[in-house]
């Protein structure tokens, strides 16, 4: 799926100068931004039922503790469902959770696979009238009150999502009719749909766009999360560091050293891991230390649970949230940092 950086840049940056771009306050004010559910009709080509009740969960532990919602796009899959079939799925479970944060406390986002949502009543409201329309992009303040946060989709620039988005639904839907009969001669073996077709250099072409214009990027899409523009390989691979250099402070403690041999083992398995999963990601700098200035939310298709990102006051987390119910604490946090740090050292890292 090619990424043209001239029309990344020039969408994005169309974005982040429109004055009609709503704009949030992030000044004590909670939000949890989730993307690419991708919801179906709940059958076997439907990726998100496994995660309906991790999903669930994460819904009504924000809403009782007074997060806003931001659908940050991909939210359905309407590349291969009628919107019928998934309302009909998801209408009592996913939708119903949604619709407790009430409308005034919901954003929709729309992405490649649900641009409907442009100008269709939003089953995600309580009172859907037709004219809450989806918007492309929103805008946030910083705690000091200057925008300094822009979220998108990030399919802007994409030849496949954007430019051709009807074509490439057209043959999504297509081979949706003959993938069963495939399968059963073997002669198509899915990958798992958290691992992403998008080019490896689509992070480093957002994160170059937001480096250039001094802007902290949120996105989706890629399915792929990123805190501080740095992958989940980059951030084990820090911890090993981290480690090493805490055991050359006590080389004569074999008890201490001998635990951290072994955490430092389990972190090499999850990096191998993670690349036998096919999500070995290319640094998005690739000379030094990245500014902090692009995120992504992942995707809540991951074998083992869903993954968004929390902003409350000047906080930003990324979290997963695991779909083994018996699993505690029931989410993890992958990283935390301090909005105004970030902005401030992105301000200092423009082009």
């Amino acid at each position: 799926m090619s990424q043209d950086e001239e029309v990344t840049f020039h969408k994005l940056s169309e974005l982040w100068r429109n004055e009609h771009v709503p704009l949030l306050d992030t000044k004590n004010e909670k939000y949890f931004i989730i993307s690419d559910m991708h919801l179906g009709d709940g059958r076997g080509a439907d990726n998100f039922r496994e995660n309906e009740e991790a999903l669930k969960t994460a819904l009504e532990h924000y809403q009782e503790y007074g997060y806003k919602l931001i659908l940050l796009g991909d939210i359905e899959e309407f590349w291969q469902f009628e919107m019928a079939s998934i309302v009909d799925r998801y209408e009592n479970s996913i939708y119903k959770k949604i619709r407790a944060f009430g409308d005034e406390n919901i954003y929709r986002v729309f992405g490649n696979h649900d641009m409907e949502w442009c100008a269709l009543p939003d089953p995600a409201k309580n009172k859907p009238t037709g004219d809450e329309i989806a918007v492309e992009a929103i805008k946030m303040k910083n705690i000091q009150g200057n925008a300094r946060i822009l979220l998108v989709h990030g399919h802007q620039g994409s030849a496949q999502s954007d430019r051709y988005y009807w074509s490439s639904r057209f043959f999504v839907r297509l081979f949706r009719l003959v993938e069963p009969i495939m399968r059963k001669l073997g002669f198509f073996s899915p990958p798992p749909f958290s691992i992403s077709k998008i080019k490896k250099d689509y992070e480093q072409i957002l994160y170059s766009w937001a480096k250039r214009s001094n802007v902290i990027l949120i996105c989706g899409h890629s399915h792929r999360a990123i805190f501080a523009a740095k992958s989940y390989i980059e951030r084990l691979k820090e911890k090993i560091l981290e480690i090493k250099a805490e055991m050359e402070t006590y080389l004569d403690d074999e008890v201490l050293i001998k635990k951290n041999r072994v955490e430092i083992d389990k972190l090499r398995k999850r990096i191998k891991k993670e690349k036998n999963k096919g999500r070995f990601i290319d640094s998005t700098e690739l000379e030094g230390e990245p500014a902090p200035c692009y995120f992504n939310t992942g995707c809540a298709l991951y074998r083992t649970g869903i993954t968004g990102i929390e902003i409350a006051d000047d906080t930003i987390k990324l979290v997963k949230w695991h779909n083994d119910p018996q699993k505690r604490p029931r989410f993890e946090i992958y990283k935390e940092g301090n909005l105004s740090t970030y902005s401030t050292r992105v301000s200092s890292w423009g082009i």
